[in-house]
């Protein structure tokens, strides 16, 4: 240990040689003789000169492999190597670097790795910024995407197209490529805004990857029984066997938790809530556009948004332009999908309003009004909203009875038989009842449609009690 920390750099390249020796000797991982080299490893990463650092990262690489104790290194050690190796003008100290990051991977250790590749990705050499992405490219398509994680590599990818530097530029590329492959659509939406050129040459990249789910090629530690069986198995030539569990190789990823939140009431105009009142259409036009503007974030971050849904749903319910009403109803589709289920709370206060406006026959504002309350409804339950929904079936207006049975139809759909139970089954069958001997015959429609949907999602054991005086003309048209 004196020689290695001498300051004669032939004196530490013989310690450190002196030390690769013994770390290939030792043949329990668990010997106390290990920790004695805890303190040293950073300066065999750190090394001032090239020549004794290439012994010293190979012994490091070494020591990281085998000793129990190395994970204790992990921060001190990568962070070295990030500064003091990824900058240096030989091939071969990279590759040793980008090696050791993997080590600690395989060790365990991938956050604290992973976090300084990141802290790396500041760094005001462009070197050092490309040898950090690509490490993480490296560890993505080794270890795979259940253990790097992506998110906090997606938030970053935005400004690494913008670098001055074509070469990170390309790095950035190659990683979106490798994430691509992983989580396939999900990483379109939080790279929506890069550049087009950019973005196209992605997507050209990306319509050239197999379609094959990928699998990790390398596993940690505690997976390598696992690499261990796949391997017996390919040996006795079974490869079926490892077929049936590869489904849960790769996890679904929802593309929303990849996005940041984007905080919007902030930044609503200052004067919206006089404008959204004003008695000129075009100002009302103008406030609307500005909320229409801040809603196209696929993200929203939480927060109090009563005024600004109340100002929206007094629009759609007393607006007497209906482009108004469309582009009001817009803005709702726009919260509900950026609030997800935050905007649960909301729902009931606009989900009567949305379906007494169904009385508009125009097809852009009914089309804008059915996405809104289809938005809303995977906002919350629909028991929450049953008593709403089931109050505006007594309509007197056709057009608004048929839209509100075709919401029903749609909202069965994406029940269950534990969602959709006796106690909701029975009111709203009673009430789409009504609606199969209505005089209106697109009325009648939409409630075969209904009753149709919620048949074939909880099965006619669920459903026949309450069919019991539906003659048979009307039963085929419900099963059909």
């Amino acid at each position: 240990d004196q020689k290695c920390e001498h300051k004669l750099w032939k004196a530490r390249l013989s310690g450190y040689e002196e030390a690769l020796k013994i770390f290939q000797k030792i043949k329990d991982e668990k010997s106390p003789e290990w920790s004695k080299y805890l303190g040293l490893i950073k300066k065999f990463v750190t090394d001032s000169n090239a020549v004794v650092q290439l012994k010293g990262l190979e012994a490091a690489l070494v020591y990281v492999e085998n000793a129990h104790v190395a994970g204790k290194t992990t921060g001190e050690v990568v962070s070295g190597v990030v500064s003091k190796v990824f900058n240096q003008p030989k091939a071969k100290a990279k590759e040793l670097g980008i090696e050791i990051c993997l080590m600690y991977i395989e060790i365990e250790k991938g956050e604290a790795v992973q976090e300084e590749l990141l802290k790396g990705l500041d760094n005001k050499n462009p070197k050092i910024i490309v040898a950090c992405i690509e490490t993480l490219r490296k560890a993505l398509s080794e270890f795979g995407s259940k253990i790097v994680l992506l998110k906090p590599i997606i938030k970053v990818l935005p400004k690494l197209f913008e670098s001055r530097e074509k070469a990170v530029r390309d790095e950035a590329k190659l990683i979106a490529v490798e994430i691509y492959r992983w989580i396939r659509d999900a990483l379109r939406p939080p790279l929506q805004n890069i550049n087009s050129v950019q973005l196209k040459e992605l997507e050209e990249e990306w319509v050239k990857l197999p379609t094959g789910a990928p699998k990790p090629t390398r596993f940690l530690r505690s997976q390598q029984e696992l690499e261990a069986k796949l391997e017996q198995q390919q040996a006795a030539g079974g490869d079926a066997e490892g077929g049936g569990d590869d489904g849960d190789e790769v996890p679904q990823i929802d593309a929303y938790e990849l996005l940041e939140a984007v905080e919007i009431l902030s930044k609503l105009p200052k004067d919206f809530y006089d404008k959204i009142e004003a008695k000129k259409w075009q100002e009302r036009k103008e406030a609307l556009e500005a909320v229409e503007v801040l809603v196209k974030n696929p993200k929203l971050e939480a927060g109090d948004y009563a005024d600004l849904v109340k100002a929206l749903k007094k629009v759609v319910g007393k607006d007497t332009n209906v482009m108004l009403v469309a582009l009001a109803a817009k803005c709702l589709t726009g919260l509900a999908v950026g609030l997800r289920k935050k905007f649960g709370q909301y729902a009931g206060h606009v989900v009567p309003t949305i379906l007494e406006k169904f009385k508009e026959k125009k097809p852009q504002v009914v089309q804008a009004l059915q996405e809104a309350i289809d938005a809303i409804f995977l906002t919350t339950t629909l028991q929450n909203i049953s008593e709403d929904v089931l109050a505006v079936m007594d309509n007197k207006n056709p057009t608004i009875k048929q839209q509100t049975s075709l919401f029903i139809a749609r909202s069965f759909r994406h029940c269950t038989a534990s969602t959709l139970p006796k106690s909701l089954l029975k009111p709203f069958c009673a009430a789409l009842l009504k609606h199969i001997n209505d005089s209106a015959p697109e009325v009648r429609d939409a409630a075969f449609e209904a009753l149709g949907t919620a048949l074939k999602v909880v099965g006619e054991k669920a459903v026949n009690p309450f069919l019991n005086d539906v003659d048979k003309l009307k039963l085929d048209k419900i099963k059909e």
